[in-house]
């Protein structure tokens, strides 16, 4: 299971601060809508440039041409991970897998994960009910959109560790899972509601996870990602 960190600033200058300042514990970095508007690709070249994985996390979703266009302008950023909103529907899901494997291969690129984002972990069975999709639960219906994302080609999906287990079960081992919502035994769940700890997350099979708060908001961001990596191995 590998850690992302989540690089939710709205200045470049401090998200670089707090990639040196955590050092080798931390491989991989998300890069979302807050930085990514805020600094552009600057950051992604200056995270490949130390040698850092990129997952960038935009949440592509929009009619099928103008989202798989994004997907494959994102590519050429050279991101290692790359994501859409499920909800956007099959024919979106599959014409930015075409569309970023056409690209990929007309530039030689090396081909991102593209992932879905199923039910964010900001979300509870109560916004289901709210907007009258009344036949799940938030776990039924994260697992009805990865099935659809897994039917298009997507490489996996983003979705609370609670709903790994039944993913994994459903849709096979190797159907990659990337989940938010982690915090550290003890740590304050903020505005999240479908939440694990990583040990939790590593046990229910979780192949990526991502932690931003209980990192970037520490006083020794590298004593807290050496804190997150025992409390996984022990």
């Amino acid at each position: 299971m590998e850690i992302i960190a989540a690089l939710d600033f709205d200045d470049i200058n401090k998200a670089k601060e707090l990639v040196k300042k955590v050092g080798s514990n931390i491989f991989y970095y998300k890069v979302g809508l807050e930085l990514f508007v805020s600094s552009g690709p600057s950051i992604i070249d200056w995270l490949k440039s130390e040698n850092k994985k990129v997952f960038l996390d935009l949440k592509f979703h929009d009619i099928p041409n103008t989202a798989s266009r994004a997907v494959s302008a994102a590519a050429n950023y050279g991101a290692d991970i790359i994501n859409v909103h499920t909800q956007g529907g099959k024919q979106m899901m599959q014409k930015c897998v075409e569309e970023l494997q056409n690209e990929c291969s007309r530039k030689n690129l090396a081909k991102p994960l593209l992932i879905g984002v199923t039910v964010l972990t900001s979300l509870d069975d109560n916004h289901l009910i709210e907007y009258s999709i009344n036949d799940f639960s938030a776990a039924g219906y994260v697992l009805k959109l990865a099935g659809f994302a897994k039917e298009c080609g997507l490489d996996g999906v983003v979705s609370s560790a609670k709903e790994t287990k039944i993913i994994k079960e459903n849709l096979g081992s190797d159907f990659i899972t990337v989940t938010p919502g982690i915090r550290p035994a003890g740590a304050d769940i903020t505005d999240q509601k479908r939440v694990v700890t990583p040990k939790d997350a590593l046990h229910l099979g979780s192949d990526y996870i991502v932690i931003g708060r209980p990192i970037t908001a520490a006083k020794d961001p590298a004593y807290a990602a050496e804190l997150i990596l025992k409390e996984i191995n022990e």
